[in-house]
C-alpha cells in the first residue's frame, strides 16, 4: 500500500541541500531558528499535536480519493491508533476527519486535477535545491492547490487573502513547475474548518451554538512580477546557505546568532 501518511522527502541527489517551501518566511522570520533547524540539523522542539495529526489525515484521504476514488478508513484509524503524543486527542481526530472529508468532497473534486502530492524540485545553485511535495496540481486548468485544515468556528474568521507562511509557499511551488516547464495561472488554498458541534458551555453548562464544518477557497493570481519576487528570495537564501558553509567565520552573522561565532555543528544535516 502506498504511504499516505509520511511526507514524501523526494529523490535529489546523495548530500545535496533542499530548501523547503514551507519554511521560507521563517528565514526571515525567526532566521536563527531556521539555521539551526534546516541547516544544523538541530531537532525542533514541536512535534506535532491534534490539529497537526488531524490535518494530516484529511491530506491522506484526499490523496487516497484521488488515487482511488475510496477513502482506505481502517488504515487512517490504524494510523491514529499508532500515534505516540500524550498530548494528541485521538478521539477528536476520529470524530472531525471523516466530517471534514465529506465537506471538502462537497465543494471540490480533487479528481479533475493531474496530480497529487507531487515531489518537486528546481536546482538553485550547484547542489542547492528548492524542493517539496504539492498537495494537488492541475496542469490542465494552471492551478496549485493546497489543502488547509482549521479549527476556525466561523467562517469570518477564514481569511481573504494568502496568509504570508502559505504565500511564499505557494508562490515557490509555482516557480518550481514554471522552471520544469509548467505554467501555473493561479493558486489555490482549500480551507475545510471542524465540525465545532453539539458543545455545551463550560460556564453555563448550556448549548453553545454550532458552527458546521466549512470549505473556504483563498485565491491568488500568478504574475510575472510575484515569480521575480520569489525568485530573488530563493537566489537569495541560496546564496545565503552557500556562503554559511564556505565561510564559519560569518555563520553567526548570517543566522543572526552570536552563539554560533565558535561553530560546534556540522555544516548541513545528515
Amino acid at each position: 500500500m502506498k504511504d499516505y501518511f509520511n511526507y514524501n522527502e523526494g529523490n535529489l541527489p546523495k548530500n545535496s541541500f533542499k530548501i523547503s517551501p514551507s519554511q521560507l518566511s521563517k528565514f526571515f522570520d525567526s532566521t536563527s531558528q531556521w539555521y539551526r533547524e534546516q541547516v544544523l540539523g538541530e531537532t525542533p522542539e514541536f512535534t506535532g499535536s491534534t490539529a497537526t495529526y488531524l490535518g494530516n489525515c484529511v491530506h491522506a484521504s484526499a490523496n487516497m480519493y484521488f488515487d482511488t476514488k475510496a477513502v482506505d478508513h481502517p488504515a487512517i484509524i490504524n494510523y491514529v491508533n499508532s500515534i505516540n503524543n500524550s498530548d494528541v486527542d485521538k478521539q477528536i481526530i476520529l470524530e472531525q476527519y471523516p466530517i471534514m472529508l465529506d465537506t471538502l468532497l462537497a465543494n471540490f473534486n480533487p479528481c479533475t486535477a493531474t496530480d497529487a502530492e507531487k515531489f518537486i524540485s528546481y536546482e538553485i545553485l550547484p547542489n542547492i535545491y528548492i524542493g517539496g511535495t504539492a498537495d494537488l496540481i492541475d496542469t490542465k486548468r494552471k492551478i496549485l492547490y493546497d489543502y488547509k485544515t482549521t479549527g476556525s468556528l466561523d467562517k469570518i474568521r477564514l481569511p481573504n487573502s494568502f496568509p504570508r507562511p502559505y504565500y511564499f509557499q505557494q508562490l515557490s511551488y509555482a516557480y518550481i513547475l514554471k522552471k520544469n516547464g509548467i505554467d501555473i495561472d493561479y493558486m489555490k488554498l482549500l480551507y475545510i474548518t471542524r465540525a465545532n458541534i453539539n458543545r455545551i458551555s463550560p460556564k453555563t453548562g448550556k448549548p453553545m451554538k454550532d458552527y458546521p464544518s466549512k470549505f473556504h477557497i483563498v485565491t491568488e493570481k500568478i504574475t510575472q512580477e510575484k515569480l521575480d519576487f520569489i525568485e530573488s528570495v530563493l537566489k537569495l537564501i541560496a546564496e545565503s546557505v552557500k556562503t554559511f558553509k564556505e565561510k564559519p567565520e560569518l555563520q553567526h552573522i548570517i543566522a543572526q546568532d552570536y552563539r554560533l561565532k565558535r561553530p560546534k555543528y556540522k555544516i548541513f544535516k545528515d
